[in-house]
């Protein structure tokens, strides 16, 4: 619980940025853009989220017998270090963070299976694409963390994720603890259909697919999402053979052979009702709001393999939350993450 008061007070101390709102308030009610919005019971579903994600660590890692991987996400396809090349040119309202004045930081790039378990690469799920940039100044927003020179961008394949709100999210977990995952989902269609583009597309090589935020943030004046799309000529073909880490050895393939670009894109919230900050099963049109590509991503030639550059990006922590100001995380979902990753955090 001590944890989920930390994020509560958290919200209320970052509320300059963007006007935070008691959803009860009004039944007409229709938040600005940027602006978020509190849900009723809130701090009780995070609680309740974060006690059955530490309890579910605890039944996978039992008795210190082996390290507590992170809650998801815990299986790499592979750890990279990257070059990300913030463009020159940009318009003014794009212009904050890390995204102010063009230049090149040195990044770390760990790409991921998204199950909640360590599963073989056959079996159907999303992707995740974890950015650290290094070398940026400015006061963070963890206070333990303020004088951090880090700044993380967290992705997933697909731009949309698969609960609306803190309540669904606690139905996931309470379904999930009970093997009735499926039925949960079966039982609410626009869900189902969120989930399905999320672990349903094909995905042979990590480095050759997009990635989207699928949550918000801020970004000076705006509430934005932002992507990560390959511009690589390899295609994301499936190998001749499907081992149980196959995309893990497609990619070593890849990145031991030639350079790998990325461009990274930032979306405008254009309108707040059908580009909600607090609905991340809603996706934001890209017809009405295109992709502006802000920076770009060098993946340069380099073995991965070692032993040891495989535990320095076990060890490493990626999460919203190490964060410049500029680009907090908007919307309950990320709330809720800087809950829970600050109490699994303790239990490693």
């Amino acid at each position: 619980m001590r944890a989920s008061l930390f994020a509560v007070a958290t919200i209320c101390t970052l509320s300059f940025h963007s006007a935070l709102a008691q959803s009860g308030d009004k039944e007409d009610f229709v938040p600005g853009l940027k602006q978020e919005v509190v849900e009723p019971d809130e701090a009780a579903n995070i609680a309740e989220i974060q006690r059955r994600s530490i309890e579910r660590l605890r039944r996978q890692f039992p008795d210190g017998k082996r390290p507590v991987l992170r809650d998801a996400h815990p299986k790499a396809h592979g750890l990279v270090s990257a070059e990300f090349i913030v463009l020159d040119g940009l318009p003014e309202e794009l212009r904050h963070g890390v995204f102010a004045n063009p230049g090149t930081y040195q990044a770390l790039i760990r790409f991921s299976a998204g199950n909640v378990e360590v599963q073989k690469d056959t079996i159907p799920q999303a992707a995740g694409m974890a950015i650290k940039l290094l070398g940026v100044e400015g006061e963070k927003l963890l206070q333990r963390e303020k004088n951090a020179k880090t700044q993380d961008f967290i992705m997933i394949n697909a731009p949309v994720f698969f609960v609306s709100n803190l309540k669904e999210y606690v139905g996931v977990h309470e379904a999930l603890d009970a093997d009735r995952l499926l039925e949960f989902f079966q039982a609410r269609p626009r869900l189902l259909e969120a989930i399905a583009t999320v672990r349903g597309q094909t995905l042979n090589n990590p480095v050759q697919v997009r990635y989207w935020s699928m949550t918000p943030y801020l970004l000076g004046e705006h509430a934005v999402k932002f992507s990560a799309t390959p511009l690589s000529r390899t295609a994301n073909e499936p190998p001749s053979e499907l081992g149980p880490d196959f995309k893990r050895d497609v990619m070593i393939k890849q990145v031991s052979s030639e350079d790998v670009y990325y461009e990274f894109g930032i979306q405008l919230q254009a309108d707040p009702k059908s580009m909600p900050v607090e609905d991340p099963v809603v996706r934001w049109d890209e017809k009405v709001s295109p992709f502006q590509r802000v920076a770009l991503i060098r993946i340069p030639k380099q073995d991965i393999t070692p032993d040891s550059w495989v535990t320095f990006g076990e060890n490493l922590s990626f999460t919203p939350w190490h964060s410049l100001q500029e680009h907090r995380p908007l919307g309950s979902n990320n709330r809720a993450r800087l809950s829970i990753y600050e109490a699994i955090s303790e239990i490693g």
